[in-house]
């Protein structure tokens, strides 16, 4: 069976980080976040709140389904702002993003 220590290991290599860099992520020592993946402990609420900050997809760590989203906190920032423009705002938007796909 798959564990959430598993889950985080699989969420860390995806991120390209090491086991300090997600604690330090995540606002916990080394040895805390080694523990959770190996499973001698389980991580807590603010933990796996300040993950999700950060970008780790939590609902896979904790149900091993993929979320159906792994924007960044500034990617969604950035869709949940588009999505509240009127239509004026997004043709700007869309426009710019137009130029620069076309030149950059």
């Amino acid at each position: 069976m798959v564990s959430i220590g598993d889950r985080l290991l699989e969420e860390r290599k995806r991120l390209n980080m090491n086991q300090t860099d997600m604690g330090k992520l995540g606002a916990v020592a080394y040895g805390t976040y080694a523990n959770y993946e190996a499973g001698k402990r389980v991580p807590d609420a603010e933990f796996l709140s300040n993950l999700y900050a950060a970008g780790v997809d939590v609902i896979y760590v904790l149900t091993g389904t993929r979320s159906n989203s792994t924007l960044s906190n500034a990617e969604t920032l950035l869709l949940e702002g588009f999505n509240r423009m009127d239509e004026r705002g997004k043709a700007v938007v869309q426009a710019v993003v137009q130029t620069y796909n076309t030149t950059g």
